[in-house]
């Protein structure tokens, strides 16, 4: 799966949608929606306590997260969407590294989550008693946090190589050829070697053959 891949911004809005990598991004998006949706909806009792083994730290981490990661991957697509739009090399290289960082970031997060939900459900006396829909939800919650875990490990890696690709184009666009580049021979020189002429003045191209 080639991340670059997911950047070039597509004539029809059904190509951005089929790709891999855009795919992945989305559907990480709606988990995130289902996770603290489900919290919301059936996480609290009525008297705002939280099922969770009544942790009420256990329901609001998972929401605080789930919430930030939502609105996060909305923004990242609508980046992705709008990539060719960015011709500052640099800009890209920030984005992408701040993909990275975040979706590493959020893996861990997660990941204390689905441990710590877990716990909490595994110490919850009342369960046994809890009507089916909560029940469900708060395991389906479960899963989700783990399943999460992946999606974003995947991510931070996908961007972890765009950002080595980007590195080591001389473009710095990971694969994407810059106009501006294409125009001055690429950013930091010419990349052909410079001209020297011997001491008899006469000079000798370096690709003669």
């Amino acid at each position: 799966m080639d991340y670059a891949r997911s950047f070039a911004h597509s004539d029809s809005l059904m190509d951005f949608i089929k790709k891999p990598t855009v795919v992945l991004r989305a559907a990480t998006t709606f988990i995130m929606m289902l996770i603290f949706s489900c919290v919301l909806d059936k996480g609290y009792s009525s008297k705002g306590v939280c099922y969770y083994n009544g942790k009420q730290g256990a329901c609001n981490y998972t929401v605080g997260i789930s919430v930030i990661a939502f609105f996060m991957g909305i923004g990242l697509l609508a980046v992705t969407f709008f990539w060719d739009q960015i011709s500052n090399s640099i800009v890209r290289k920030y984005i992408v590294f701040a993909d990275m960082s975040f979706c590493g970031l959020w893996t861990f997060l997660f990941f204390v989550d689905f441990c710590f939900i877990t716990d909490m459900w595994r110490k919850t006396p009342a369960k046994l008693i809890m009507a089916t829909m909560v029940k469900s939800n708060l395991q389906f919650t479960i899963v989700c946090a783990l399943v999460s875990v992946f999606l974003l490990a995947l991510q931070a890696y996908l961007a972890y190589k765009q950002l080595n690709d980007m590195q080591n184009d001389a473009s710095g666009i990971g694969g994407y050829s810059d106009p501006a580049a294409d125009i001055t021979g690429g950013y930091g020189g010419s990349p052909f070697p410079p001209h020297t002429e011997s001491a008899g003045g006469n000079y000798q191209s370096p690709y003669a053959s």
